[in-house]
């Protein structure tokens, strides 16, 4: 048994271990390195990570504190709905592999929530996420550009329209490693780097030396635009107009919202291109949403088609990581995808206006950018089958911390959100409102 004295040494170490496991998923040393490939460094500091912050993690998942952390139950809830869409068709296999693979994503969220509980320990959490994913864009920014040749980095060409000729133009696009090898989900890795970099330059704290991170957002730029990613360009608007928003006011916002649209003109290319018609890449996403949300309408409302499953239905996946949990979860687990969200965002919505209440200033300065993480990774996902990946979940561990640090740190302190009925209610009007704009969206979407 572990003795009291010992336990803020253990915590430490938790916290060290976790930090290796974001550094590892971003970095991909065994990539890197090929020789490294034979050590198990992901499992074991994970494993490391869990056992010396075992505490911790129980204590959040006891159930007095599951109804102070909404998210966190709806993470746990879709666990559940992955196992129950597969158990309504009695598909053992699926119910063992599904709940498997989520149960290691929920255990690194709550690793997250459970150890990030200081402002500086969400600090060094969001610098070490910024300083890796800055590393790895870089390497791939150099590969790209043909400047060093990096053997684990391949990089795709995707169809972008027809020429004059009547022959398929081809980009090419930048991808990533490991979990960001798709350009989309290297993109939204860049946004949320990006944006934890200009928290660094706002902070007058830092003196002169804040301006070094003006560096690191120059090569993300750059990254985002290889990406050639709509998805990656819209949430990096929507980021950027969260902040304005937050810090500014709506006047600013809007200014800078038209600044925006005015400049899309000038940059040509795949990220401006947001058409709809029939043949390009809006058009096939439309269709993939509509025959499943098509497959839906049927006895598997409650419960989806399966996790894991849309491609067999439509061929891809959805594209939409909203449409795809409604579609392979159902009414059940689409809306706790959605309350993994909806708690965040309604908990940073009530503390607009009582920043100047925080007893740590940090967390006030903070505050914008945090809901820009949270708005830039969502309209992400609006392009993306990103529902049980691991990369969501770091982000979403994030915003819970920050709830759960802000809520402690205000005068006097105060819940921001709970799991109650009026909270229930809220989540379930909204992902009736979510679900049905969808299905209005194809029906109109799909006979332009």
């Amino acid at each position: 048994m572990i003795r009291s004295w010992n336990r803020p040494a253990v915590s430490q170490l938790a916290f060290l271990l976790l930090l290796g496991v974001c550094a590892v998923m971003i970095l991909r040393p065994a990539e890197l390195f090929p020789a490294l490939d034979v050590i198990p460094i992901y499992e074991s500091l994970i494993v490391g990570a869990l056992l010396c912050g075992a505490a911790g993690l129980k204590r959040h998942f006891e159930w007095r504190h599951l109804t102070q952390q909404p998210a966190m139950l709806c993470v746990i809830g879709v666990l559940i709905a992955i196992a129950l869409s597969h158990l309504q068709r009695f598909y053992l296999h699926g119910v063992k592999e599904g709940s498997i693979d989520f149960l290691k994503v929920l255990l690194l969220f709550g690793l997250i929530v459970s150890q990030t509980d200081t402002v500086s320990r969400l600090k060094t959490l969001l610098a070490v996420v910024a300083v890796t994913a800055t590393i790895t864009v870089t390497m791939c920014v150099l590969d790209f550009q043909g400047l060093v040749d990096f053997e684990f980095i391949t990089h795709i060409s995707d169809v972008d329209g027809v020429t004059d000729a009547n022959q398929l133009a081809r980009v090419s696009r930048m991808r990533g490693t490991g979990i960001f090898q798709d350009p989309n989900d290297l993109s939204l890795l860049i946004v949320f780097s990006g944006v934890i970099w200009g928290s660094i330059l706002w902070d007058r704290s830092l003196g002169p030396l804040r301006f070094a991170s003006l560096g690191p957002l120059a090569l993300l730029l750059t990254g985002l635009l290889c990406t050639r990613s709509r998805g990656g360009l819209l949430a990096a608007a929507g980021a950027m107009l969260a902040i304005a928003i937050s810090r500014y006011g709506r006047k600013v916002a809007i200014a800078a919202g038209l600044l925006c649209l005015g400049a899309l003109p000038l940059m040509a290319g795949r990220q401006t291109g947001l058409g709809l018609s029939e043949g390009g890449t809006g058009h096939e996403r439309i269709t993939l949403w509509r025959e499943g949300l098509a497959a839906l309408r049927s006895p598997w409302l409650l419960f989806g088609i399966g996790q894991g499953t849309y491609a067999d239905w439509a061929g891809l996946v959805a594209h939409n990581s909203f449409v795809h949990a409604y579609v392979e979860l159902g009414l059940f687990g689409g809306t706790l995808f959605l309350g993994c969200f909806f708690f965040p965002a309604l908990s940073l919505f009530r503390l607009r206006n009582v920043q100047g209440e925080f007893q740590h200033p940090e967390l006030s300065r903070l505050y914008p950018f945090v809901v820009a993480m949270l708005v830039g990774w969502t309209l992400g996902l609006q392009s993306l089958s990103r529902a049980y990946v691991v990369s969501t979940y770091l982000m979403l561990g994030t915003q819970v911390a920050y709830a759960n640090l802000a809520g402690a740190h205000l005068q006097p302190r105060r819940l921001l959100a709970t799991w109650d009925r009026r909270h229930l209610v809220q989540l379930s009007v909204c992902s009736a409102a979510v679900f049905l704009a969808f299905n209005v969206f194809v029906l109109v979407a799909s006979r332009i």
